[in-house]
């Protein structure tokens, strides 16, 4: 065994993999593999499931005694999930992946470096793996538009995210949702706490995950709605909007929204952004016009929902 891999497997510093799953049978078992493949043994993964497949029986009968099961018991949703794993978590690090995240294998040695060093929580590049399919391929364009190297927006979460477990206990742990469970948002308003309350952060590009998206239409659908609803819902929970401010929102939101896929020449644009980083160019123009306009409708669906969620929250405060 070389030098480098005796400091790794005998290093102090202690990770915990929370993984929370709803229904992953069809990703989990590639993704505990790779879990399996790190070249660092000073770890356990906790998956903290609420599923109603066969996810619960994929993960217990893996036969890795770090991987170990865990049925949802704190509250609903993503965020609950994430919490019940820190609580129960007994690595000095933990480190956040969804079910459909592969790690490299010196995921946790690189880690284990940024964290001796000093940092508090660490960013890493992510990648679409499957982008042989149109609508990975799409969100993979869309992420380096926004979120790549050139770009200088102030990120505080990606995919792979770790941090220290006593770090995300002094910040509240993952907003839950104070009325209902927050499905999207969550996890940059996460990262923004520990921020606000001046731990140190570390983006290292050269750290890569890989990550599987939807290829057919009804997921990619769902995802988008998701997120037009994590939107209302960060509105109404974070930024305490009125029920007046919720509903002038959503509608000036429409309004730009149908507006643009009206006009086209918003969609065009958008689609020429995102195709100009495809691995197929400008061949991809055209299909991307089209999921702008989808997409854009999607998540203005999903706002829609959030602000109903939030009005009958508040008409039931009103009535009790």
């Amino acid at each position: 065994m070389s030098t480098l891999n005796t400091l790794i497997n005998h290093s102090k510093t202690s990770f915990t993999i929370v993984i929370p799953t709803y229904n992953e049978e069809q990703d989990i078992e590639k993704t505990l593999h790779a879990l399996t493949s790190l070249n660092y043994s000073n770890f356990e993964v906790l998956v903290v499931d609420a599923s109603t497949d066969n996810t619960p029986e994929i993960v217990q009968n893996y036969d890795d005694e770090r991987i170990k099961y865990l049925r949802q018991t704190r509250g609903y949703g993503r965020s609950a999930a994430r919490n019940q794993g820190i609580l129960n978590a007994k690595g000095e690090i933990v480190v956040i992946l969804n079910a459909d995240v592969h790690l490299p294998n010196d995921f946790l040695s690189c880690l284990h470096v940024h964290y001796i060093k000093g940092a508090d929580y660490v960013l890493v590049e992510s990648e679409v793996k499957n982008v042989e399919f149109i609508l990975p391929r799409y969100i993979q364009s869309q992420h380096r538009c926004f979120y790549g190297p050139n770009t200088k927006i102030n990120m505080n979460w990606t995919e792979g995210f770790s941090c220290r477990r006593s770090a995300a206990i002094s910040v509240g742990l993952f907003p839950e949702g104070s009325h209902s469970p927050l499905v999207a948002g969550e996890d940059g308003w996460f990262g923004e706490l520990l921020e606000k309350n001046g731990y140190k952060r570390v983006f290292d590009r050269d750290m890569l995950v890989k990550h599987v998206m939807p290829i057919n239409f009804g997921d990619f659908y769902n995802q988008r709605l998701g997120r037009g609803w994590g939107v209302s819902q960060i509105w109404y929970q974070r930024y305490k909007m009125s029920i007046m401010e919720l509903i002038f929102r959503t509608i000036f939101q429409t309004f730009i929204t149908v507006f643009g896929i009206l006009l086209i020449f918003p969609v065009l644009r958008n689609a020429f952004r995102y195709s100009s980083y495809s691995s197929k160019g400008f061949l991809d123009f055209l299909p991307f016009a089209g999921i702008v306009a989808v997409e854009g409708m999607t998540n203005m669906i999903g706002i829609w929902k959030g602000l109903f969620e939030s009005f009958s929250v508040i008409m039931k405060q009103r009535s009790s």
